[in-house]
């Protein structure tokens, strides 16, 4: 680090510990890795700020070059297992906020996001085509920013180009995402800031699917992340049944989830709680991404099945540490135990 590049990370990590000690956070630095609230390796962040039971773990870097956002992901997750904790990466070339790093800050949620794309959507069929593009980007670095977030990757106050790039780096945009969003950038640039740019259609309907397909995988995956380990088991069920179908069967499949979606909007109107367990409709949450999925175009649904694949043997290894951890397999093992010493079984 030069000795230029000090001044300003001391001046950047100084103003930060003020600005939160202004808030009323309790601000600790130069911490070693024993003085920390919880177990982070080797790893010591530049500065934690406590403030009613919660925190934040935060680490300064004056550039965007040569970070490494991956190591940086790993700490983001392990952060966001303690509730009411959150990690943050702060550089010199943040966009720009008037809330506090961390504190207020609030993206729109995924059903928010998509009510907006459909606004602009219409904008488009009414041949408003620059206030539409205009609308659209909004719309597509709001998700950008708010998938880095629900998936740990600590770049959400990045200017986008990073964001852009660090998204592409770790797998959740493919080249051709990256490459359409990059020669939108270059178009949407010139156009935000006050010059003529001239739009072409196939651009802006190329970038409307862009912002469609990315709204639609990222929605449903966060719905399921989200999703009560009984709700993800319904769901598990449902999908291994869904995907094994002919067409017509998964026609028939959606149709049943259309009609309870249907009723759950009837309980919703009537707010009867007799006629809600008459309806005897499953869970919403569930029915809701049942749906989402069963909507989903051949490739995309290709897509989907190898994201869910890996994400629920992870939810499987967690669940059984989770198990283990408190006790719930202790009978099984026992069990297992006296059935080896007592000749009922081998030693693999």
């Amino acid at each position: 680090m030069t000795n230029n590049t000090k001044i300003l990370y001391d001046e950047k990590v100084k103003s930060l510990a003020e600005k939160y000690e202004s808030q009323g956070f309790h601000i600790l630095t130069e911490l070693k890795t024993d003085e920390l609230p919880f177990d982070l390796g080797n790893y010591q962040p530049d500065l934690i700020a406590i403030k009613d039971g919660s925190g934040l773990v935060i680490e300064v870097k004056t550039s965007l070059n040569r970070l490494s956002v991956d190591r940086l992901q790993a700490l983001a997750e392990e952060v966001s297992t303690h509730p009411g904790w959150h990690f943050l990466l702060v550089t010199l070339e943040d966009i720009e906020a008037k809330s506090l790093p961390g504190t207020s800050e609030q993206f729109p949620s995924w059903q928010e996001l998509t009510d907006r794309f459909i606004q602009a959507h219409k904008l488009i069929e009414n041949d408003e085509i620059e206030p539409a593009f205009l609308f659209m980007w909004s719309i597509f670095e709001g998700a950008l920013r708010k998938r880095a977030v629900d998936v740990s990757i600590p770049i959400e106050r990045f200017p986008v180009i990073g964001l852009l790039r660090h998204l592409y780096s770790l797998g959740e945009l493919s080249i051709s995402q990256f490459d359409l969003a990059q020669a939108c950038f270059e178009v949407w640039n010139p156009l935000a800031h006050g010059y003529i740019e001239n739009l072409n259609l196939p651009v802006v309907h190329n970038f409307d699917n862009l912002v469609r397909e990315l709204l639609g995988k990222w929605t449903v995956e966060f719905a399921i992340s989200q999703l009560s380990s009984e709700d993800l088991a319904a769901f598990r069920a449902w999908f291994a049944e869904f995907d094994a179908a002919s067409l017509d069967k998964r026609e028939e499949l959606r149709r049943n989830l259309i009609n309870q979606t249907s009723l759950l909007l009837a309980q919703e109107l009537i707010r009867n709680e007799k006629l809600k367990k008459e309806l005897n409709v499953n869970d919403e949450q569930v029915i809701n991404v049942e749906l989402d999925v069963s909507l989903l175009s051949p490739e995309d649904l290709a897509a989907f099945r190898a994201w869910f694949a890996e994400f629920d043997a992870a939810a499987w290894d967690k669940q059984i540490e989770e198990d283990v951890a408190a006790g719930r397999l202790d009978v099984l093992a026992e069990k297992a135990l006296k059935h080896l010493r007592k000749g009922r079984c081998t030693d693999l």
